[in-house]
């Protein structure tokens, strides 16, 4: 994938750099900085060995006059190419037609080649842009497994969670089902008692009601002698009258 436009990468590091190196509008140094203030091109300068006082002076190698070259807006982008957090770039030096290749590694160079062939620097740029890919090929397989075991983490959680909720649930199932298997029991055991309250009540009752028909024979009988006695008394007064 190419891109022109560095500044939507996601490493800050490496975006910065192509603002500052790349960019040829007024203030593209300026873009972009980080919490301490430091300007895009300084962020995209690789650390380098600052001399001491007493120290020779040696010729600045090609890496550290492409990053002059970028602090100073110097050099334009002509292509990038982005693998993982490798890319190679190709810039253009309008003062002398030359052009410089590079790669780079989270916004740091780490190798530079300076050319006057454009053909040539188009070719080394390509071999450039292989070699991120086959550089990114490990970091990116490392970001699927890293996702892949992110995700297996995510699934065990939930699985662990819906194993603890299923096991909740079996326990409150079988307390319920002891509760119900006990006051089954006791709705048995009452219906019992209350079965053999009802025999007896029965009994009573058949007892009771038998007691009352022969009490109510015995008055009926009573009363058949009485109204027999009562007729045979008048009949016999109306003999005599006669």
């Amino acid at each position: 994938m190419k891109i022109s436009d560095c500044r939507g990468r996601f490493w800050l590091g490496v975006g910065v750099a192509c603002l500052a190196a790349w960019g040829t509008s007024a203030g593209a140094a300026d873009a972009v900085k980080d919490v301490t203030g430091a300007t895009s091109a300084q962020l995209a300068a690789p650390a380098v060995a600052t001399p001491s006082a007493n120290a020779p002076a040696v010729a600045s190698g090609t890496i550290q006059e492409l990053r002059d070259r970028i602090q100073n807006k110097e050099v334009s982008e002509l292509r990038t190419t982005y693998n993982g957090r490798y890319g190679a770039s190709l810039l253009f030096y309008p003062q002398t037609m030359g052009y410089y290749v590079a790669l780079f590694h989270e916004g740091q160079f780490w190798r530079v080649v300076k050319l006057d062939n454009e053909k040539k620097a188009e070719a080394l740029y390509g071999d450039f842009v292989r070699q991120t890919q086959v550089l990114a090929d490990v970091e990116i397989r490392r970001i699927k497994l890293e996702a892949q075991k992110a995700l297996m983490e995510r699934q065990l959680a939930a699985s662990e969670a819906r194993l603890s909720a299923v096991q909740n649930d079996l326990a409150i199932q079988r307390q319920q089902e002891q509760a119900l298997a006990e006051n089954q029991q006791a709705v048995r055991e009452q219906a019992s008692a209350l079965e053999t309250e009802r025999t007896a009540a029965r009994i009573r009752l058949n007892d009771l009601q038998g007691q009352i028909h022969s009490l109510e024979a015995e008055q009926n009988s009573a009363d058949s002698s009485l109204v027999r006695s009562v007729k045979s008394t008048g009949h016999r007064k109306a003999t005599r009258r006669r």
